[in-house]
């Protein structure tokens, strides 16, 4: 009996408290058991792949329908039919790129285990959507097969769309992405038990695409345990019973932009080796919120896509070019990287350049650790910049072949016994890397905006000091809320209070120094000073010429008369807003929703020179200031998805940290608990990944049969 759309005999009985609910078993299906444990995180087993995967379908949807529902539209090119004019733009890329119809048609003929899985996956979604067809009905779209396969692509996209409107904007100056995160690994050998140990912390929006979605699964052969994005079963980060990966933005350049000439006459046609060749032109109309339907053109070349709106008057045209414009294998290369024994296995899988470029970072059972700077890498013709648009009249400048893994920057098991990669430069990933450019072409290599920065260099400061890594020692690295820059800005305060006698008279100004120079630089909830310090940076930022403290390790005297002006300002207005000063860092910021807040640890804040007053922990908490409460911050992005992973021949231990919780309900239990009895106190969950362990701390349990 199929369940697709939720329909078969269901049978209740309650086990630990909970509701166990069991669909009538038919002949030959795969049977799979959902628990929830005391966080609510679902952990299925299934004797099938598809069947587990029915009802990882089915947990999802029970926790995050509408955020499902919205990750199909953005991926299909659909957003606009409920959020107006403001999606178009997503939506006409998504349909330029053919993610609303190449995933059907793959899915048609690929491999029988994907099509099950797949299958399955929306099938689940589909029994849930059966019992609850009113839930998300403002944003509800029918669920297909091959959507999943769409969402997960279209997260795929972004990097090498990225990529070419950086070329097409031929800008001198690298744009930093919204997108940040950690990750690190210790062998063995630096680690206290023995055991290899690997961190995976994203640092993305905490509602939107980005979103990642916390899960174990054991089905038939397959076991993986981490985290996927909303509306996929592909596990973005984390492990199986042998191997881990981590991720970081950051990697070679994977995409192109080429520069055509164009005529419409006798028909629309581009030069290409002095012969013209016909241009495809097709257009898209899509459905818009409160307003009439919008008709665009799409141009397509043997190169690519044309990506701007064409010069009509100059008969030129932009087209973006990347190995990722029409592939359709990303699940199958996760596959391979869930069923990997070991770290070999692991990036033979990444060797199919199905996902986008990133540093992703590795560990096994056996003790290995890799680094590699992943992506689908054209091997570029020598004598053209290819970080801006290049002549896409002559074949001259086109490529057609990829370069192998061992062409990329790469490395094994380093002489240090750690390394770690927070978006920066291969060359800054250890204490004497021997992952220097020059051993690169520079767009393998291709460093722009992530050379180092605050966060690349606390970790190694922690790690480097460290030979013998204990459990407890790794999660307070992986939690780490310590400011490197606090003591360069005190020190600028003291010296600028001590150098005006008069301000010794200011009896509240000299409270207030006391309190900021006693501050540790922990971004703590309790901390007092924190906040202070902070509203005192921006202002100087804003206003002053911060470099020298940089380059000179001080600022100059005329600054240095004016940060203790900026300082009175910052306490007056603190005392306004506030009615004190000295607030806890943990007053002014705190993490939570839907009304429910709690103190929240970490910072992410700069003005200014970047590298004189740029502050971000190790935990990255970025806010913005609650429009109902002024001097209230509310968490909205960073530290989103943590895990921590610890190898060894017997088996995998892991610890998981998330800013909210893991149901979007708000009348759940399990909506804001994790923000006030972890995230909040920088705590982390075990993941329970065995079964034992898991028993203890079930919360309730559902048995589905698939197919």
């Amino acid at each position: 009996m199929r369940t697709e759309a939720g329909c078969g005999t269901w049978m209740q009985r309650c086990t630990r408290g909970a509701l166990v609910c069991l669909l009538t078993s038919p002949v030959h299906a795969g049977e799979a058991t959902l628990y929830r444990d005391t966080w609510g995180v679902p952990h299925v087993y299934a004797d099938t792949e598809a069947a587990g995967y029915y009802a990882m379908g089915f947990a999802q949807a029970e926790d995050r329908l509408a955020d499902i529902y919205l990750a199909i539209r953005e991926a299909t090119g659909r957003m606009a039919e409920v959020k107006g004019k403001g999606g178009l733009e997503n939506d006409y890329l998504m349909r330029l790129f053919h993610n609303d119809t190449l995933h059907e048609k793959y899915l048609a003929t690929a491999p029988k285990h994907v099509q099950e899985a797949i299958g399955g996956f929306a099938a689940g979604i589909r029994a849930y959507v059966a019992e609850h067809p009113f839930e998300a009905a403002e944003v509800k779209v029918e669920i297909e097969d091959w959507h999943p396969l769409a969402v997960g692509r279209a997260m795929i996209l972004r990097w090498p769309i990225g990529t070419m409107m950086g070329d097409l904007r031929n800008s001198p100056e690298p744009v930093k992405p919204a997108m940040g995160s950690n990750q690190w690994a210790v062998s063995p050998k630096r680690s206290a038990d023995g055991r290899a140990i690997l961190l995976s912390d994203p640092h993305l929006t905490w509602e939107g695409m980005a979103v990642l979605y916390e899960s174990r699964l054991h089905a038939g052969a397959m076991h993986t345990n981490g985290y996927s994005l909303i509306g996929t079963p592909m596990m973005a980060i984390g492990h199986n019973e042998h191997t881990g990966w981590a991720l970081t933005t950051g990697g070679p350049d994977t995409s192109d932009v080429y520069r055509i000439e164009f005529r419409t006459e006798p028909r629309l046609e581009y030069r290409y080796d002095d012969q013209w060749k016909p241009v495809k032109a097709t257009e898209f109309t899509f459905a818009v919120k409160d307003a009439e339907p919008v008709t665009k053109h799409a141009y397509y070349t043997h190169l690519g896509p044309v990506i701007s709106e064409p010069d009509m008057e100059k008969k030129v045209a932009y087209v973006g070019a990347s190995p990722y414009t029409e592939q359709v294998g990303l699940y199958e290369q996760f596959y391979a990287m869930g069923m990997a024994r070991n770290v070999a296995e692991l990036n033979a899988a990444l060797e199919r350049h199905q996902y986008n470029e990133q540093n992703v970072m590795s560990a096994d059972g056996d003790g290995t650790i890799s680094y590699v700077r992943n992506g689908a890498t054209p091997i570029r013709p020598e004598g053209f910049d290819y970080r801006r648009p290049v002549d896409g009249t002559t074949s001259k400048t086109a490529w057609t072949k990829l370069h192998p893994q061992s062409e990329l920057v790469k490395i094994v098991n380093p002489e240090q016994g750690y390394m770690q990669n927070c978006n920066i430069s291969p060359a800054n990933m250890m204490v004497d890397s021997p992952l220097q450019p020059e051993k690169y072409p520079p767009h393998v290599y291709n460093t722009t905006w992530d050379q180092n920065n605050p966060r690349g260099r606390r970790t190694i400061e922690l790690l480097h000091n460290d030979a013998s890594v204990t459990l407890g020692e790794a999660k307070a690295y992986a939690l780490d809320i310590h400011d490197r820059l606090a003591r360069a800005w005190q020190g600028e305060l003291r010296r600028a209070f001590e150098a005006d006698a008069a301000w010794a008279s200011d009896a509240e100004v000299k409270q207030a120094v006391e309190v900021a120079l006693a501050w540790d630089g922990d971004y703590l909830p309790d901390a007092r000073g924190a906040a202070l310090l902070k509203f005192w940076r921006l202002k100087c930022g804003e206003k002053l010429n911060l470099a020298p403290l940089h380059t000179e390790g001080r600022l100059d005297d005329a600054s240095r008369a004016e940060i203790m002006k900026l300082f009175r300002e910052s306490i007056d207005e603190m005392t306004q807003k506030y009615g004190r000063f000295d607030i806890p860092w943990g007053e002014a910021h705190v993490v939570g929703r839907g009304g429910r807040y709690f103190p929240a640890p970490g910072a992410d804040f700069d003005k200014g020179n970047k590298d004189a007053n740029f502050s971000e922990t190790l935990m990255d908490v970025r806010s913005v200031e609650d429009p109902t409460q002024p001097g209230r911050f509310i968490a909205n992005s960073g530290s989103m998805a943590m895990i921590l992973m610890f190898f060894a021949p017997d088996g995998v231990e892991s610890f998981t940290c998330t800013p909210w919780g893991q149901s979007a309900h708000p009348d759940s239990p399990h909506y804001v608990d994790q923000a006030e009895k972890l995230y909040s106190k920088r705590e982390m969950k075990n993941t329970w990944w065995k079964k034992a362990e898991l028993l203890e701390h079930v919360e309730s349990e559902k048995t589905f049969y698939w197919p």
